[in-house]
């Protein structure tokens, strides 16, 4: 209940006989459910949640009760499906809560899950990649643009994307960051070095040195600076021995110099010669060998 709101109306507006909640229609009721008969969402994308937080929220319901009722929807098994409200649930099962208060409300299996999804991207203390993966499922099985995402969440469509990139994270990364040990901005920054070297020094460095997200971009840049004025590498070192070989049996079957150059898959060889007669006796050879063969 809005406190400014019920200033000034007496003590019956502050003890409500029926209370009304944030998003609630006048016609609903609450019912209070009991918490066996209550289940999780086995859908719920959201694997981290924060214990101490939880233990938090735990005591307030202990102390004031659920001052916000739980969104659920009846199976068909008679259970009672979490729509919105599962930390709710969860702080209350750590105080062995008998009831908990709950609106019934009716939805078919897609408005569930993009309402579930919808109200779990609203919570503050969402993880920046639960976050992302609520957007992908969003954009590939309701058919939202990033645009209309946007617009549907009151974000900016820059702000959709970039989180949408933490997904490219290699799986080392992405558990670093569920572990709280990178940020969301360290993890873009790793993620603007397409070399996994590089990006294994950037995650060291931040690492190491606690790197600032502003610390990490600039070493990420000058790492990318350095991939690209260093000279590209030469060929392994057995290839050339390879290579020296062979222009070694073809000098000496032909009895003249050969020179190959590019890789044992693709090159060209160079026979020289410096006379009418040296081109005619390799003339000779090659057209031999051809016959021979």
């Amino acid at each position: 209940m809005n406190k400014k709101q019920a200033l000034g109306k007496g003590l019956s507006a502050l003890l409500p006989t029926r209370p009304q909640f944030e998003g609630m229609d006048s016609h609903e009721q609450i019912s209070h459910l009991s918490i066996e008969q209550i289940i999780a969402d086995p859908a719920q994308f959201r694997h981290n949640f924060d214990e101490e937080k939880l233990a938090e929220l735990a005591e307030s319901i202990r102390q004031y009760g659920v001052m916000q009722p739980l969104i659920v929807t009846e199976t068909p098994e008679g259970d009672y499906r979490i729509v919105a409200g599962e930390r709710r649930y969860r702080a209350a099962q750590l105080i062995d809560l008998a009831e908990l208060p709950c609106i019934i409300r009716t939805y078919s299996e897609n408005e569930l899950a993009e309402i579930s999804l919808i109200e779990n991207i609203q919570r503050e203390d969402l993880g920046a990649l639960e976050e992302a993966m609520a957007y992908r499922r969003l954009l590939e099985s309701f058919g939202y643009t990033q645009e209309a995402l946007a617009t549907r969440l009151g974000k900016s469509r820059p702000h959709i994307a970039n989180t949408l990139r933490l997904l490219q994270l290699s799986p080392q990364y992405r558990k670093l960051m569920e572990d709280g040990r990178l940020s969301a901005g360290h993890a873009r920054a790793i993620l603007s070095l397409e070399d996994p070297r590089f990006q294994a020094q950037l995650a060291d460095a931040i690492l190491q040195h606690n790197l600032s997200v502003r610390q990490a971009e600039e070493l990420a840049k000058g790492l990318g600076e350095e991939k690209r004025s260093r000279p590209k590498a030469s060929a392994p070192a057995a290839n050339n021995v390879h290579i020296h070989d062979l222009e070694k049996r073809i000098t000496d079957s032909l009895g003249l110099p050969a020179k190959l150059s590019g890789n044992l898959e693709k090159g060209r060889l160079v026979i020289s010669y410096q006379n009418g007669d040296d081109l005619e006796n390799l003339i000779e050879k090659l057209l031999g060998k051809l016959t021979d063969d």
